[in-house]
């Protein structure tokens, strides 16, 4: 199983930046995490770059705005036709490694689930059910070489009922490129989703922790960053359960909606 996951637009978009990735994977200047190709600030690229990432994969993203410069960005990407999302960035280092160790600890699974590390060798009706459920949950899986390490680090955590339904899930992978000096230090951290069946058992806190437990023990990264919504409170409160915290700095996404129908790709 090595196919991605979601509509036709969306797993064409990930095609897409996939090979943009091939074409800028030196640069210390772009990222990419398994979806589409971004520009770390604004420094290192101007709007009209990032505009044409925007229209040559679908989607694209400054990881790191300052909060003040965003209002600003918000409106020259609608000026230009793009549908724009604001996420906060939250970054969590040490508090981050010390929640996830005591989480790791405290926090048992419940007994009638199983953790599966996605692989290359994952049942195709595992990967199946792993995707249905994310995306039922609004959340676009990054690539599923991404997912499981085949193009930078990456792990990928589910927690599997006793039928194989996958009911919960985690993950991080390498962001910035290999040669920006964080390169082995910051990686983005995400894709938590849990199906409504099995919500407010803290799944996503579990595997959140564990996703950083490992990916710190396993690849040595110490920096641990997300985006979220602004308002948008249970992830707020699972990320400050995680020793993150929201930063002086934004995450702007803008999409192209004639390549991405609706204009987001994930939640």
């Amino acid at each position: 199983m090595s196919e991605d996951f979601g509509t036709d637009a969306q797993r064409t978009l990930l095609q897409r930046g996939r090979s943009m990735y091939e074409i800028t994977v030196n640069s210390a200047r772009h990222t990419y995490y398994g979806r589409t190709v971004g520009l770390v600030t604004p420094v290192d690229g101007p709007f009209d770059e990032l505009a044409a990432l925007a229209r040559l994969q679908g989607n694209t993203n400054y990881a790191k705005v300052p909060n003040a410069d965003m209002p600003d960005l918000l409106q020259m990407a609608k000026a230009q036709g793009f549908s724009p999302v604001h996420y906060a960035r939250w970054v969590g280092e040490d508090s981050a490694l010390q929640s996830a160790d005591r989480i790791v600890a405290d926090q048992p699974l419940p007994d009638d689930l199983s953790l599966e590390w996605l692989s290359k060798n994952t049942k195709p009706d595992v990967c199946a059910s792993f995707g249905e459920m994310a995306l039922g949950c609004g959340v676009l899986p990054p690539s599923f070489d991404a997912l499981t390490g085949q193009v930078k680090p990456g792990m990928t955590l589910l927690a599997v009922a006793p039928e194989g339904r996958v009911v919960s899930c985690a993950a991080a992978v390498g962001f910035l490129n290999g040669a920006h000096p964080d390169a082995n230090v910051e990686c983005w951290w995400g894709m938590l989703a849990t199906d409504p069946d099995w919500r407010g058992k803290r799944l996503s806190l579990i595997l959140g922790a564990r996703v950083i437990k490992e990916m710190a023990e396993q690849h040595g990264f110490s920096r641990f960053f997300t985006g979220v919504e602004p308002g948008n409170a249970p992830s707020e409160a699972v990320c400050k359960r995680l020793g993150l915290s929201d930063t002086a700095f934004s995450i702007l996404g803008i999409a192209d909606t004639s390549l991405l129908p609706g204009g987001r790709m994930t939640k």
